[in-house]
């Protein structure tokens, strides 16, 4: 009798150098016509936090890579605050070609590029995506303001999302840059609400949370279909292992984080939850040692 041939997994990174393959020979648009290279994205395909803007400028269009310019810097600098650093995170574009003279990106246009944005959201299953300016929030949530919602969390479709302010802006301006720097440190909050959501999707459909071991993924959020290799990063510890423990024992069946994140947080509702998050921290290093520990992801990304 002939062995079933059993299924092989494409990794990650395979898909994602098939979708810089299709965008390298993309002509869908006329920006094929202006640009000198095509930006698909770069980072980590097992990325925790999935940065998003809206077009290559100069820079990027004269290197293929995306936020190499002055803004790009500044990214850099916000990434390595945290700390992380850039080689942890995916970088991509709403539209893959520079438009001439840095202009917006027409509607056809992004209409025609989004499905490449799309996959790569699929393939990368970020626990957070950060669109970085109205345009590329407009992408994802159309009806929220940049200014408002910088550094806030919000859960679109089983997505956290927590918009930045584009890191131009902050070049500008002085008030944009500091809210920038300290929007970004929300970040750990916005992924302990990824895991959340995660584990909540995963007690539903008895699916076990590790995925590296090639568990059934979740099935893509509705609005988002319209729209590279392992880090082997050395960290201590990851913010997915340390938000684990706390994430877990909050979700329950009767228990959904919707309630607190589906609207933008007020400063005492953040406050009182990282008091929360503090006090359960410390229960559990006084646990340590005597339960076995949690592996939900074998992705680096240190925050502390």
């Amino acid at each position: 009798m002939v062995a079933e041939e059993s299924k092989v997994e494409i990794p990650a990174s395979e898909k994602l150098a098939e979708i810089i393959a299709e965008v390298a020979g993309c002509h869908k648009c006329p920006l094929a016509q202006t640009r000198n290279k095509t930006v698909p994205g770069e980072g980590s395909p097992t990325a925790e936090i999935m940065f998003v803007g809206e077009g290559p400028g100069r820079d990027e269009d004269e290197t293929g890579r995306p936020f190499v310019g002055r803004a790009g810097k500044f990214l850099d600098e916000l990434i390595a605050s945290l700390p992380m650093r850039r080689e942890d995170v995916y970088i991509a574009n709403i539209v893959k070609c520079r438009p001439p003279n840095n202009r917006d990106p027409e509607r056809a246009e992004v209409d025609q590029c989004s499905d490449y944005l799309t996959q790569q959201i699929e393939i990368i299953d970020p626990l957070v995506i950060v669109p970085l300016g109205r345009h590329a929030l407009g992408w994802f949530m159309p009806e929220l303001r940049i200014t408002q919602s910088n550094g806030k969390i919000f859960r679109n479709n089983n997505r956290v999302l927590m918009p930045l302010l584009h890191p131009s802006s902050g070049l500008r301006n002085p008030e944009h840059k500091r809210m920038l720097q300290e929007g970004i440190h929300n970040l750990r909050d916005a992924i302990l609400e990824g895991i959340r959501i995660r584990n909540e999707i995963d007690q539903r459909s008895r699916i076990p949370i590790d995925r590296k071991h090639e568990s059934p993924r979740s099935a893509p959020p509705a609005d988002l279909e319209t729209a590279a290799s392992d880090t082997n990063s050395e960290s201590e510890s990851t913010v997915v292992e340390q938000a684990e423990a706390v994430a877990l024992a909050e979700t329950s069946p009767a228990e959904s984080s919707v309630n607190l994140f589906e609207r933008p947080q007020t400063r005492d509702e953040i406050q009182a939850e990282l008091n929360r998050q503090r006090a359960i921290d410390a229960a559990e290093e006084a646990a340590e040692g005597q339960t076995e520990k949690l592996v939900v992801d074998d992705r680096q990304a240190s925050f502390f």
